[in-house]
């Protein structure tokens, strides 16, 4: 992985940290926790590219994380605290959504990404982590969850490029 890429996961992982827990700060309290970085012009920019994509909202002074910032941050944090321990099972959710439904679709295909799942097929997604309470919640938010099926399996034939792709030891 490349000096950049390793910089940029950890201004997120930093970000995620500080709008974690925070309903709203003000331009002095995100300017005071800059300063306490080396790297400000980075960090700065992390910022913005999190306002641009939605994650963080800023108004009258104020930066708030959104929703879907919310759930961003907590995955991020959560990745960084906890390694992950493979119990061996894959989850796997299905979907299939009627035609005229594409809002639905992207949404469905958004969250997945959100939360770490590799696409199997094209509307079969994986992942080797346990399904998250927050996962469940934002599909029952977006009333996606009737067109989801959930599975756990053990036995995935192929499962090699997966495991490469999680970085899963064999």
């Amino acid at each position: 992985m490349g000096k950049t890429s390793v910089d940029a996961r950890r201004h997120i992982r930093e970000w995620s940290a500080f709008f974690r827990d925070v309903n709203a700060a003000g331009v002095d309290a995100v300017e005071h926790f800059i300063l306490q970085h080396r790297k400000r012009k980075y960090l700065r920019q992390s910022l913005k590219r999190l306002i641009e994509r939605g994650f963080v909202r800023e108004r009258d002074g104020n930066f708030s994380p959104t929703q879907r910032g919310l759930r961003f941050f907590h995955r991020h944090t959560s990745q960084s605290q906890k390694p992950l321990r493979w119990d061996g099972k894959w989850r796997l959710i299905s979907f299939d959504v009627p035609g005229g439904y594409n809002v639905a679709r992207d949404q469905i295909r958004a969250l997945l990404r959100e939360f770490d799942f590799y696409q199997l097929h094209k509307s079969v997604w994986v992942s080797p982590n346990s399904l998250a309470g927050e996962f469940w919640k934002s599909l029952v938010e977006s009333d996606l969850d009737k067109y989801c099926k959930a599975m756990v399996v053990d036995i995935l034939e192929g499962d090699e490029k997966l495991r490469k792709h999680f970085k899963i030891g064999t």
